[in-house]
């Protein structure tokens, strides 16, 4: 074991056919704008190469442009009509998926001031290209690019459990705070740094023993040095817009991936429940679409390691033998290109473009009816204003499903269990299809087969609970970018959205029960949030208002309970916050056995000796 730093080991980006790859249809007019996918990647990666074909046996348009062939493209982007011409070909993009993209990777750089300006220029281009909302509808992976300690936090902040973690440039010293066995020590950002084009250097990371550790010396970098936990199983998890596609993944070393393929096994995986809650709460929280998840299993639990947005998917299939991810996000990105086409642009009407393949003649218009509907509370569907009553309980019971999983494939088969239990008649298929007809009879065509499921594909001004994620997802982004105070008022906002306990008519349904369970989960981080902001401004009488009625029901949310104690004690109610800590830390003893954590007995302690802040009268 190595008690200086690791060399850096070089690796080779794989080639591929560089340049620009266009999959259009034969018919398409080249003077009017098509509605089109974009794929920007390296050119020798597999992932968007196998996306692609599939695209295109789907009939959707698509363009691929290598980053490493970038600098030779002639581009024309219009913020006013939301057009992107590249190469003289116009295009109105309606889902953009950026991968693995460094402004080191643009040819011709020489290290001058020149070269190093394209090369940045270019970097912010693509960035922006993936970011502006007026040049793509959908974007890829979704989120911002969260650095490692940031997902550690937010993940602890979630209540998933990760690895103790120091970042430091004093291995020795944090080795020694953090006493255990083994410790890894690894790069506090990316393991890989590309000095050239198509050349990478990799820092990978070490397991040490905890006492060699100890002497380690100082680097002239930070780093991240953590604990060593003693798992049973790694797995690998994809998150693609709501579907989960898992592999446990086995190998000697970390570097093994990179260094020692043929050491490393990969096979297809379940991934538990509590790991599937994890990354839908994530994915949630950070906004993704997208995410390559890492997570050890061990016999307390599943323990969060890392999420990669640009996370490859083509190796771990061809080891494991099966495609599930790859199928997975070509069912994402057509379902997202069709939604985008079917809605138009300001500029350009989808319908008379199909119709008549231009967009400069008067166009025939789409009638889409209009969806307003609300699964966070009672069901209720409203199509162009007026409500749709569907009395049918087996028909409303397929509408719940569908609405609690927008945008994502529900399987034919859970379907039928939902609906009829473990003993389906035997027309149970059949009968599905008169209750999706009935469905669309009343929404339109926003319901699709998938091949093995259905689908309804919704926006978030036409369901709340999509609503609700994206008002929650910008009010967490607004505070951990310090605006509080605009953070509070969206996060109200999304928790005005609840109208009591979602669904409730449904209960017992387990396809109901777990999409209630993770939304619920959300709306409960929100209000944690939107809590400890308000305790912030010192509204203590307002977080009281709204947490009264909730944390009775939930008495293992610590966060909730701490704003509810600290709101208390800045009211003058000391006694009865030191109430509440003894009546959830009974429950939590009989229900659980377990105590409060420590930071909820440290805040009892302040409370207890009055050393917390009370608010001005």
């Amino acid at each position: 074991m190595n008690a200086k730093p690791p060399d850096p080991y070089t690796l080779r980006m794989p080639t591929g056919s560089p340049g620009v790859t266009w999959q259009l249809p034969e018919e398409s007019d080249p003077a009017a704008a098509l509605p089109c996918v974009v794929l920007v990647d390296r050119a020798g990666l597999a992932e968007f190469a196998v996306l692609q074909r599939g695209l295109r046996t789907l009939g959707v348009p698509s363009v691929r442009v290598d980053a490493g062939s970038i600098s030779g493209l002639r581009i024309i982007t219009r913020l006013d009509d939301g057009s992107l011409t590249v190469n003289g070909r116009r295009i109105i993009p309606t889902v953009t998926w950026v991968r693995h993209f460094s402004p080191r990777a643009v040819q011709g750089g020489n290290g001058s001031a020149l070269s190093l300006f394209r090369a940045d220029s270019w970097g912010a281009f693509i960035d922006q290209l993936s970011s502006l909302s007026s040049l793509s509808a959908a974007r890829l992976p979704g989120g911002s690019d969260l650095g490692r300690l940031v997902q550690l936090d937010g993940a602890a902040q979630a209540g998933i459990r990760t690895p103790r973690t120091i970042a430091t440039t004093d291995v020795g010293a944090a080795s020694a705070a953090l006493a255990s066995d083994r410790i890894i020590v690894k790069a506090l950002d990316r393991h890989f740094v590309e000095p050239e084009p198509g050349t990478l250097h990799g820092i990978f990371p070490e397991i040490v023993d905890g006492v060699v550790a100890r002497s380690l010396p100082a680097r002239d970098a930070p780093m991240i040095v953590q604990e060593y936990v003693d798992h049973w199983a790694e797995l690998r998890v994809y998150f693609v817009d709501g579907e989960i596609r898992a592999f446990r993944v086995g190998k000697p070393s970390p570097e093994a991936i990179w260094r020692d393929t043929a050491s490393v096994t990969v096979s297809p995986a379940v991934a538990p429940e509590a790991v599937v809650e994890a990354v839908h709460r994530l994915a949630g929280i950070w906004g993704l679409r997208y995410g390559a998840f890492d997570f050890l299993l061990t016999r307390q639990g599943p323990v969060f390691l890392e999420v990669n947005r640009d996370g490859d998917w083509r190796w771990f299939e061809t080891k494991a033998g099966v495609d599930d991810v790859s199928i997975a996000t070509l069912s994402t990105v057509r379902t997202l290109h069709r939604q985008v086409a079917r809605a138009g642009s300001a500029t350009i009407d989808l319908a008379g473009f199909l119709a008549l393949g231009t967009d400069r003649i008067e166009r025939a218009k789409v009638v889409t009816p209009r969806l307003d509907a609300r699964v966070l509370g009672a069901l209720e569907v409203r199509v162009d204003g007026t409500i749709v009553h569907v009395s049918a309980r087996k028909a409303r019971l397929l509408a719940a499903i569908l609405l609690s999983r927008p945008n994502q494939v529900v399987p034919t088969d859970q379907l039928i269990d939902s609906l009829w239990g473990e003993r389906p008649p035997p027309t149970a298929r059949k009968n599905l299809q008169v209750y999706v007809s009935v469905l669309r009879r009343r929404v339109g065509d926003r319901i699709s087969y998938q091949g093995w499921g259905y689908r309804l594909d919704a926006g978030p001004d036409e369901l709340d609970l999509l609503e609700f994620r994206r008002l929650a997802g910008a009010g967490r982004d607004m505070r951990r970018r310090g605006a509080p105070d605009a953070a509070v008022t969206v996060l109200d906002d999304a928790l005005r959205l609840w109208g009591g306990q979602p669904l409730a008519e449904f209960s017992g349904v387990a396809l109901v029960d777990e999409a209630v369970g993770r939304f619920t989960d959300l709306y409960l981080t929100v209000n944690e949030d939107w809590a400890e902001l308000e305790i912030e401004r010192g509204s203590h009488i307002e977080v009281l208002n709204r947490l009264d009625d909730l944390v009775p029901f939930f008495p293992a949310r610590e966060r909730l309970v701490a704003a509810r104690m600290t709101a208390l004690a800045g009211c003058g109610r000391a006694p009865e916050a030191l109430s509440q800590f003894e009546t959830v830390r009974r429950q939590l003893v009989a229900e659980l056995g377990i105590d409060p954590s420590p930071v909820l007995r440290n805040l009892y302690e302040e409370i207890f000796h009055g050393q917390l802040a009370r608010a001005d009268p």
